[in-house]
C-alpha cells in the first residue's frame, strides 16, 4: 500500500469526509485543512481531481481514491456506474500511481518483447503486463483458456484446441490457471458493490463434488440477474441457509424487501434470522403465475449446463465455483437483458473486448495495493 492509499485510509475512518454533490461531481475534505475541499469529477475519461498532487502528477490523488472507493462501495448516488478499466491504457506506475513514467528498453519472453517502464517518482522499473507476470505464454491464450473452460469445454478438449493452432500448453497447466485466476478476480470483484434492486432469489442445485452429491445453494438479484452469492453443502434439508442469506447481505450492503424461493423450510427460519421481519419470504411458488422462481431456475440451469466444469471437482471449497460466479456475472451476456451482462444491468462497466484481461490487471494492481 503506497502512501496515498495509506492517506485515504486514515482520512475515509472519520466522518463527513467526502459526499456527492451533482451526478458527476464529488466534494472531498482536505486532510490538513478541515475547512478546504477539493471537487474531483468524474469525466469519460476516468476521475480528475482540482489538487496540484494530481495536476502534477497527472495520477490517483488521495481524493480520487476516497471517491473510488465511495463508488466501488456504493456509498453515493445509485446512478453511479463503476468502471474497471484497461489498465494497460491508463499508462501508471504500478507502484505509485504516477502518471510521470519514461520507457526503459525491453524484456525478452518467447512471445516477443516486453516494454519496460520507468517511474521518474519513485525510481522503480516496471512493466504493464500486470497479473500477467513471469507466464511464457500470450495473454490472450491464458484468458481465452479462462473463458471456454468456464463456457462448458473440459481442460483436456481447451488443450486440443490449442494444439490444433500451434500452441502447446497441457491440460494441467489450463487447470492450474483457472485455479489461480478464479481465486485472484474472485476477491477484487467480492469487494465491488452492486447497484440491486430490493428482490432476491435463492435456491438450490445438485452437483457432484469428488464423485460424491453436493448441493449448492444460491441466491440471485431479481432485477439485474446478478448472482449473489452461493455456500456449498453436504444435505438439502438439514442445511442451514445462514451463511448464504449472510454472504448475500454482504453482497448487496442491505436487506431486500423481497425474498423468494422454493418451499425448503431452511430459508423461512435464516431469513428471519438474518434479514429481519421487514423482508417479506415468498415461498411455495409454482411454475405459473406472478410468484414463480424461474429466473433462479435459469441460472441453476447454466451451473448445469456445465457440468464438464465441474466433474473435475475434488474438493468443495473449490475456486471454480468463484470463477463460474465471475463468468456469469462479467463476460457472459443475458438474452433477458438485451445482450448485456449482470454487471453491467448492475451499473459495473469492465472496459475493453478481453474482459479476462482487464479484470486480472485490476484485481492483481488492488491486491498488491492492498499489501
Amino acid at each position: 500500500m503506497n502512501l496515498r492509499e495509506q492517506r485515504a485510509k486514515q482520512m475515509m475512518e472519520s466522518t463527513g469526509y467526502a459526499t456527492q454533490f451533482e451526478s458527476t461531481k464529488f466534494k472531498v475534505r482536505s486532510q490538513t485543512n478541515p475547512e478546504k475541499f477539493y471537487i474531483v469529477s468524474r469525466t469519460g475519461n476516468g476521475l480528475i481531481c482540482e489538487c496540484m498532487d494530481h495536476i502534477t502528477r497527472k495520477a490517483d490523488c488521495k481524493h480520487i481514491k476516497i471517491t473510488l472507493e465511495l463508488i466501488m462501495k456504493n456509498k453515493c448516488y445509485r446512478n453511479n456506474i463503476f468502471r474497471i478499466m484497461e489498465r494497460s491504457a491508463l499508462n501508471l506506475c504500478k507502484y505509485c500511481d504516477s502518471g510521470r513514467i519514461t520507457k526503459k528498453g525491453t524484456r525478452k519472453n518467447k512471445n516477443g518483447n516486453v516494454q519496460i517502464f520507468k517511474c521518474l517518482d519513485c525510481k522503480k522499473k516496471f512493466s504493464t503486463n500486470y497479473g500477467f507476470e513471469k507466464t511464457r505464454f500470450d495473454v490472450n491464450t491464458i484468458t481465452g483458456a479462462l473463458q471456454m473452460y468456464y463456457s462448458g469445454m473440459s481442460t483436456r478438449d481447451i488443450s486440443n484446441h490449442y494444439e490444433m493452432m500451434g500452441i502447446e500448453v497441457s491440460c494441467v497447466t489450463i487447470y492450474e490457471w483457472i485455479c489461480k485466476y478464479s481465486t485472484m478476480v474472485s476477491k477484487y470483484l467480492n469487494e465491488i458493490v452492486p447497484r440491486t434492486g430490493n428482490w432476491v432469489r435463492a435456491d438450490e442445485v445438485w452437483i457432484k463434488v469428488n464423485g460424491e452429491q453436493k448441493y449448492l445453494f444460491a441466491s440471485m438479484d431479481d432485477d439485474t440477474r446478478y448472482w449473489l452469492a452461493s455456500d456449498m453443502a453436504d444435505t438439502k434439508f438439514q442445511h442451514n441457509a445462514d451463511n448464504l442469506l449472510k454472504l448475500t447481505k454482504e453482497a448487496i450492503g442491505k436487506n431486500p424487501t423481497q425474498f423468494i424461493t422454493d418451499g425448503l423450510p431452511a430459508y423461512k427460519k435464516s431469513s428471519k434470522r438474518i434479514f429481519g421481519k421487514k423482508t417479506q419470504h415468498t415461498r411455495h411458488i409454482h411454475i405459473q403465475g406472478d410468484m414463480n422462481n424461474n429466473k433462479m431456475e435459469r441460472l441453476n440451469g447454466e451451473i448445469r449446463d456445465r457440468e464438464k466444469v465441474f466433474r473435475g471437482l475434488k474438493k468443495i471449497d473449490t475456486p471454480i465455483l468463484d470463477g463460474m460466479k465471475a463468468y456469469y456475472n462479467f463476460t457472459k451476456k443475458h438474452g433477458a437483458l438485451k445482450g448485456k451482462t449482470p454487471s453491467e444491468e448492475a451499473l459495473i462497466k469492465v472496459d475493453g473486448k478481453n474482459r479476462w484481461k482487464t479484470i486480472i490487471q485490476n484485481a492483481s494492481l488492488h491486491k498488491a495495493n492492498s499489501n
